[in-house]
């Protein structure tokens, strides 16, 4: 379960703001940290800890955020640097709907299709395929153009084992002791 930080009740209505803004472009997607820096830019509120003590209990509940408003997995949209969503979207899930899913990867790709049907202005005329998403840098560096770049996922969701911790759901280290249960 979702460790509940004040910032949270401000921080949950702008991530699903920004989801469904990513979710009006067909085969669009965010990553979580540019998710994360949006969040916190609009909202203006800073957390006094680390980003990885809470992005992903925001993806938790943002989750179910989403599922009570009646939107899509908007969850899915948020992607990490190489384009998957990782044991976090699993958790999200689980939160949201008590799915447990077995790959989270063709599950994201599943309901990131559920939202841009639902939400984007482009959608092709088939209704789209459900794929993997790609990441496209928007951040513009000093000088920069602001081009676009596709970052290819080094390693194949299938190719690594999963091993999720019974009780909390998060991604078990190298040891095979969770770390936020033991």
């Amino acid at each position: 379960m979702a460790k509940i930080l004040p910032q949270f009740a401000r921080w949950t209505p702008v991530a699903l703001d920004v989801l469904r803004e990513t979710a009006s472009r067909y085969g669009a997607v965010i990553t979580v940290s540019d998710l994360a820096d949006e969040v916190l830019k609009r909202t203006r509120v800073e957390s006094p800890t680390s980003r990885r003590t809470w992005l992903g209990d925001l993806m938790e509940i943002t989750a179910l955020a989403a599922a009570r408003a009646g939107d899509p997995p908007l969850t899915s949209l948020a992607v990490q640097r190489d384009g998957t969503v990782g044991d976090v979207y699993g958790r999200a899930v689980l939160a949201a709907t008590g799915d447990v899913v077995k790959d989270v990867e063709q599950r994201a790709a599943e309901d990131r299709l559920l939202c841009y049907r639902a939400l984007a202005t482009d959608l092709p005329a088939d209704g789209g395929t459900p794929r993997p998403a790609r990441v496209r840098s928007t951040r513009a560096s000093s000088g920069s153009t602001g081009s676009t770049t596709t970052v290819k996922r080094a390693v194949k969701p299938e190719d690594r084992p999963a091993k999720i911790c019974p009780t909390c759901f998060m991604a078990l280290p190298a040891t095979g002791i969770c770390d936020n249960c033991d």
